[in-house]
């Protein structure tokens, strides 16, 4: 991909002006508008739905998935990850990449909110990696046990 038009802290949006502030790389990149957190390589997508912005990152790849024999599976552990309110989703696009992300209203679109949500999602990924890559491998859904302690959930919660 080509990047260009890199954005500073002049340009016209003041969200982004924001998250320039707090350390983020902003880029358009073919009409796209790609933010990446400080000291993170991951680029997050920004997309107006009308009011609201969707924030996401791309979570797997198809080449990560395709020879595995448990996407069943994989989209079963997502689904009930998804009911744990980790505030944010999975979805495939038409390419089959799995993305993760989160719909903001309007007054959640705040630098600070924004970056919060973003360093969520982030959190959320490198915890999620290696189960799912568990899944892909040999099928085996992690138990609540695992995923709690996946997510530095303590039993005295339960």
């Amino acid at each position: 991909m080509n990047k260009t038009n890199e954005i500073t802290a002049t340009d016209n949006d003041d969200l982004l002006k924001g998250l320039v502030t707090l350390g983020c790389r902003v880029d358009r990149v073919e009409g796209a508008v790609l933010v990446s957190l400080p000291d993170d390589y991951g680029d997050f997508i920004f997309e107006r739905l009308g009011n609201w912005l969707y924030v996401g990152t791309t979570f797997l790849a198809p080449d990560e998935t395709e020879d595995s024999d448990h996407l069943g599976a994989l989209d079963r552990f997502l689904l009930e990850l998804q009911h744990r309110n980790l505030g944010c989703r999975f979805s495939y696009d038409d390419a089959g990449y799995l993305s993760i992300g989160a719909e903001l209203n309007p007054k959640q679109q705040t630098p600070q909110e924004v970056f919060e949500i973003m360093d969520q999602i982030s959190f959320i990924c490198d915890v999620c990696f290696p189960l799912c890559e568990q899944i892909l491998n040999d099928g085996e859904l992690p138990s609540d046990a695992e995923v709690d302690t996946a997510f530095g959930v303590s039993e005295k919660l339960h």
